[in-house]
């Protein structure tokens, strides 16, 4: 035990436990002195980040508004294709003109307008 005792109280040890408190004390002191600044950088990046979420949220809510707007468009694209369909099939065998042999194009407008006003009436 004594030889241990001995070697504890030796003067390498002892320079050797003065260096490394040295080192220690300059580490914490360059610690120390870098803390605030990264404290800082800490709370620069946390407003950055909360910054970032409010823009993503406002994103996120105009993307929903823009899906519902799409979603009523798509509707009325389908309403109208629907009312167009509609007018179509009603139309078209009223535009339809068949010229007889010899008839000009007044005449048959005429003949067609004649016919469907007689059949309108009956």
């Amino acid at each position: 035990m004594s030889a241990l005792l001995s070697v504890l109280y030796s003067p390498v040890i002892f320079t050797a436990a003065a260096v490394l408190a040295l080192i220690a004390a300059a580490v914490a002191g360059w610690l120390g002195a870098h803390v605030p600044r990264l404290r800082a950088q800490l709370a620069e990046a946390r407003q950055e980040a909360d910054g970032l979420a409010a823009h993503r949220d406002s994103v996120i809510a105009e993307l929903a508004l823009t899906r519902a707007r799409l979603a009523e468009a798509r509707q009325a694209a389908g309403r109208a294709r629907a009312m167009a369909e509609e007018l179509r099939a009603r139309l078209a065998p009223t535009i339809k003109i068949e010229r007889e042999f010899g008839e000009s194009r007044c005449e048959a407008a005429n003949r067609v307008i004649r016919n469907a006003l007689g059949d309108r009436h009956q």
